[in-house]
């Protein structure tokens, strides 16, 4: 299952999420994953990724997921603090993949209310 949230303004898409069920093969059904998001860079520090975020996190919470996970390049220190801010940790886990040039990455995880 997965479900899609844009950010509009005016006819313009500033951003948008995709979130649903985990896709990682260790996580158990109480765990659901924030799959992407993305949000144009002129929409940058507007509080876009914020609402997104927001968005996200209670869609994963009403159906009915425990915890959050993301994945995210391990050197993209924007993003990382983005999703740290919004109380993200890494749990461990990491990986590469073909489609990435095998660019490292980390697992991220949150609790959700």
């Amino acid at each position: 299952m997965v479900r899609i949230l844009v950010a509009e303004e005016g006819d313009e898409l500033c951003g948008h999420t995709t979130f649903g069920t985990s896709r990682d093969p260790d996580a158990g059904e109480s765990v659901g994953e924030l799959r992407s998001l993305f949000v144009r860079p002129s929409a940058w520090r507007r509080g876009v990724g914020r609402a997104l975020m927001v968005g996200a996190l209670a869609g994963l919470s009403e159906l009915g997921f425990e915890e959050a996970t993301v994945w995210s390049f391990a050197d993209n220190a924007r993003a990382n603090a983005f999703y740290a801010a919004h109380g993200f940790e890494p749990d461990g886990a990491q990986r590469t993949e073909d489609a990435w040039a095998h660019i490292a990455e980390v697992r991220l995880r949150l609790r959700l209310p």
